[in-house]
């Protein structure tokens, strides 16, 4: 992909229709419009959507007479639907959410954001724009750092915490747990009333129907003028919370650690795919060194 394209989510199905994917071409409209759809306001919409795309030049009519795909719309298919992993960053706030996508795949990194509730932006990326986009995004640059934050909770406690209305409650709760100084009780005011919360998720895809999966991921909360980051973690077999250091600094190791869990499931998929290939096509394979 040599430039940056821009696809309504109806555009966007329609791609992913004729690239053979009528699932995932369902499932943009639904996530899209945020609600179910009838068989022919689906075929409208898509029909629509393909006359655009046929007057912006993305698509063309085959000799066979079927819709055909250039290669940029083709390349957004391939990796929408092929990614071997993908870095997700979403942001829940009261005017609906953000999400920020980096795809892995065959060696290069596709950034997806959707601009303003409507636009599908897709482009191809380096390495460093994962650490822009996830600055941009979660928007901590002018935020109180608390560097000497520190703690932890089983996840069933903050579950309940989230739950309460009085920061004093809370507040309460996490000094049970060993959490001292005059920062708990923001921390607590933040939990209660926070003015958005987010995740960063290491997304990795399992079996045929390619169910997005996540085993690493960090939680982010913005409250007044202060964001605070967790790491969810297995401790004993139960699941705990770990509240790491409210910084900048602290926010981008953590995000190179799942870029690094991204890095790695890329890696894994493409050995796999070419020890596929070598066994599964080595007469092939063999031809073509001739």
């Amino acid at each position: 992909m040599v430039s940056t394209i821009r696809l309504s989510t109806d555009e966007l199905a329609f791609t992913l229709l004729i690239a053979g994917h009528s699932t995932a071409a369902q499932q943009a409209l639904l996530l899209g419009l945020g609600r179910e759809i009838s068989k022919e306001e689906a075929r409208g919409r898509l029909s629509a959507a393909g006359n655009v795309l046929f007057g912006r030049g993305l698509v063309m009519i085959g000799d066979d007479g079927s819709v055909k795909a250039v290669p940029i719309l083709a390349e957004v298919g391939r990796v929408l639907t092929g990614a071997a992993a993908t870095l997700r960053f979403t942001l829940n706030q009261p005017d609906g959410p953000r999400v920020l996508s980096y795809h892995y795949i065959d060696g290069a990194i596709y950034e997806h954001w959707l601009e303003r509730g409507v636009t599908h932006v897709i482009s191809r990326v380096e390495e460093a724009a994962i650490s822009d986009g996830c600055r941009i995004l979660f928007d901590i640059a002018d935020r109180q750092e608390l560097p000497n934050v520190t703690g932890q909770w089983p996840d069933t406690a903050f579950r309940q915490m989230m739950r309460q209305r009085d920061p004093a409650v809370v507040a309460g709760m996490l000094r049970e747990y060993g959490l001292e100084g005059n920062w708990v009780d923001w921390l607590a005011e933040d939990i209660v009333r926070p003015q958005a919360i987010g995740d960063m998720l290491a997304i990795y895809y399992h079996g045929e129907e390619r169910a997005p999966m996540a085993d690493e991921g960090r939680l982010i909360a913005l409250g007044n003028g202060r964001f605070w980051l967790f790491h969810p973690v297995q401790q004993d077999g139960e699941a705990w919370i770990r509240l790491l250091p409210s910084t900048n600094d602290s926010l981008q190791a953590q995000l190179h650690q799942l870029v690094q869990v991204c890095r790695e499931i890329a890696a894994r998929q493409t050995t796999e795919t070419r020890e596929m290939t070598v066994n599964g096509d080595g007469a092939s394979l063999k031809a073509g060194q001739g």
